[in-house]
């Protein structure tokens, strides 16, 4: 998903943005592969991090399910975080810089002291500003400015994921989080008008795409998959509980997930 948001960010920027340098495709390319590598980093520091409550909840990570040991994984994402360092390097200043931020966040986010996943407002941050961070290193990977169009798309998508999917994603996980991290959402409001928040900030990221979309027409693409997609979204929101199947209780996150792909695949596309 992050390759995905990366790629669509290139498109954008290179369809409607001002290019400050010429493009090269062996600077993308290691610009590409460093933002790959930082998420690997990044995905298995979560995974071993979480382990213990991905266990109690049934999530089917690799360490989770433990088919990959914690001793493992840490010498991988280790080497993954050098190589997007690397390959950062390559690429370019910027690239460099921006791969060391999202890597910065996302050891906040999973490891002491930080730990800023087992706070509700931590976690929020932590994932609108990865949104952001990788919309923002797909543009300059291209080497072009931002526009309107891209920087609205970046924030829509960035409030999408932090207010709508880092807080679905919790609604099938409460027995592991109210064992783990107390500090989370749902482990801290009532279900139910959590659930109706939800699906109202849905509606509400929605319609501010489609203002936006009214100066800005290169965000329609946007609007035609989030429109629908908040509907989706905050319909399970309403009708699912934490005590559901998982299987069903997991429904609302994967309309959010659904919709982001159909957002930036859209959004990538039109701007080829």
């Amino acid at each position: 998903m992050f390759l995905l948001r990366f790629l669509a960010a290139s498109a954008i920027a290179a369809e409607y943005g001002m290019g400050h340098r010429e493009f090269s495709i062996r600077s993308y390319g290691c610009a590409l592969l460093s933002w790959f590598f930082a998420t690997v980093c990044i995905y298995l520091a979560n995974g071993i991090a979480d382990g213990a409550n991905d266990r109690i909840n049934g999530v089917g990570r690799p360490i989770g399910r433990g088919d990959l040991m914690p001793a493992q994984a840490l010498p991988v994402a280790v080497g993954a975080a050098v190589g997007a360092l690397l390959l950062g390097a390559l690429a370019g200043p910027t690239p460099t810089l921006l791969a060391c931020a999202f890597l910065a966040i996302g050891y906040a986010y999973s490891a002491p002291p930080f730990q800023l996943r087992r706070g509700w407002l931590g976690s929020t941050s932590v994932v609108v500003a990865g949104g952001l961070l990788t919309y923002a290193a797909g543009a300059v990977a291209v080497g072009a400015r931002p526009t309107p169009t891209l920087v609205a798309f970046a924030i829509a998508m960035s409030l999408w994921m932090g207010c709508i999917g880092a807080v679905t994603k919790d609604f099938s996980d409460v027995d592991g989080d109210r064992v783990a991290r107390p500090r989370t959402l749902i482990a801290l409001v009532a279900e139910w008008p959590l659930r109706r928040c939800v699906a109202a900030l849905a509606t509400l990221i929605a319609l501010g795409i489609l203002f936006a979309a009214q100066r800005i027409p290169g965000l329609v693409p946007t609007c035609a998959c989030l429109l629908p997609g908040a509907v989706v979204v905050g319909y399970l929101t309403l009708t699912t509980r934490y005590h559901h199947p998982r299987r069903r209780s997991r429904r609302p996150y994967h309309a959010f997930m659904a919709t982001q792909f159909a957002a930036n695949a859209a959004m990538g596309l039109s701007g080829l």
